[in-house]
């Protein structure tokens, strides 16, 4: 038999005293075990901006990218501008270009005024991208962020993902454009062994980034459209105009691979007619265009028309977000201080309690809704009875209620049939 009257005896690790280390001392011990066994972690500034700016957008439901978007529709636009008048500027030298296969020749066959205006424009237009790039980035990470704080659906990318996207496609391109231009060109100048090693690099670097091959492409022409739809307020789940930037834009990405590829093509083609015995390439005449001198035109022609597009669509776009969320904006602000409780169809608004006005509705005339309290004349109004319903006369006014026992003009014992339907309901089978 236990004896219960004796008293409980403790573990003798639980009847020890405990003494914790000071926070001094945990740190330093910390610090030396890292230093002996472990691996020193040098600060990385980009963690750092990358957890503040994460810290400040998870306090805000939504933020303001009302000035952010119109900045990037301006830089949009001068982009397109300065594009436009380069392509115009250097329009004979690429008409030289297709005729010689000479780069020297066809700058040597502009002017020296023609020359200097293509170096301005081309620093302008270098510069205008980047600004642009950058703005539109930041805006459409900002605006996936706002998404679901104006009751929109969860979008496809994460707030970070929609924002660095758009520099990871141009620096796609631009690893493409080296590694398919630099060897052909290293060959075409007498170098084959860099030239045949610069190949070599490139196509390790691109074996070793076949795990997602057409991420860089999928992703952004699929998350601004849905972005887009998702903060409409018509309902809609797809837009034309989102829909055609995003042909414009995988075809400009498309035909900017087949462009980077012609320098190699042409190489080939090159050692295979020297192979062959033949003086030129098939196709490519001397003087006038052949064949294949009119398809590398059309080829590069069609590059510059789907980019130009692309661009252009972004300015209606981004101006059409901007609008958008300002919508969604004063839609939710609306929601939090609707009153449910009101006569429709009436102009006067009135506060929920007799003699108190409503602080909500003094600045947004815009923002008043049809549904709120109807006006109430002061204590003592004998047009309001308890328990009784409103009556109103044909101008809306209040003129009192017939009391709690006086059925309704539309109610079921005081009509012969049903004015909510075409005939009473049918009786259950």
């Amino acid at each position: 038999m236990a004896d219960f009257g004796a008293a409980a005896v403790q573990p003798p690790y639980l009847s020890r005293p405990v003494a914790l280390p000071s926070l001094a001392v945990a740190g330093r011990a910390a610090a030396g075990a890292s230093g002996r066994g472990g691996t020193r972690r040098l600060p990385n500034p980009v963690s750092a901006v990358k957890r503040r700016i994460a810290s400040s957008l998870a306090l805000r439901q939504t933020v303001s990218v009302t000035w952010l978007g119109y900045l990037t529709v301006w830089l949009l636009i001068v982009l397109v501008v300065a594009g436009s008048a380069l392509v115009f500027t250097v329009l004979p030298a690429l008409t030289d270009l297709l005729q010689n296969a000479s780069l020297t020749a066809a700058w040597a066959h502009l002017t020296t005024d023609q020359q200097s205006l293509t170096k301005t424009l081309a620093i302008v237009f270098g510069a205008v991208g980047v600004a642009s790039l950058l703005c539109f980035s930041v805006f459409l990470g900002l605006t996936t962020h706002n998404a679901p704080g104006l009751g929109a659906d969860m979008p496809m990318l994460t707030p970070y993902g929609a924002g660095i996207i758009w520099p990871v496609v141009v620096w796609t391109q631009v690893r493409l454009a080296v590694g398919m231009i630099v060897p052909a060109a290293l060959i075409w100048l007498d170098y084959p062994i860099p030239g045949l090693i610069a190949a070599i690099v490139a196509i390790e670097i691109a074996q070793r980034h076949m795990d997602d091959p057409f991420g860089w492409l999928t992703r952004p022409y699929r998350h601004l459209p849905d972005l887009y739809a998702k903060l409409g307020i018509e309902g809609s789940i797809e837009s034309p105009m989102a829909s055609l930037w995003s042909a414009c834009f995988r075809a400009a990405n498309v035909l900017a691979i087949a462009t980077y590829a012609l320098p190699m093509l042409a190489l080939v083609l090159t050692y295979a007619s020297d192979a062959l015995g033949r003086d030129n390439v098939p196709g490519w005449q001397s003087t006038g265009l052949g064949p294949a001198q009119l398809g590398v035109a059309l080829l590069v022609g069609s590059l510059v028309a789907w980019t130009a597009g692309a661009v252009a669509l972004l300015v209606p776009i981004t101006v059409g977000l901007v609008h958008r969320q300002r919508t969604r904006r004063t839609l939710v602000r609306i929601g939090r201080s609707r009153s449910w409780v009101s006569r429709p169809g009436q102009r006067g608004f009135s506060p929920a309690h007799p003699g108190q006005a409503d602080p909500s509705y003094d600045d947004y005339d815009d923002d008043r809704v049809i549904e709120h309290f109807p006006r109430q004349a002061p204590g003592g109004d004998p047009g309001f009875e308890p328990g009784g319903s409103p009556d109103f006369g044909p101008n809306g006014e209040p003129r009192g209620n017939a009391g709690p026992d006086q059925a309704s003009l539309y109610s079921p014992s005081t009509t012969s049939s049903f004015p909510w339907s075409g005939g009473p309901p049918s009786p259950p089978d």
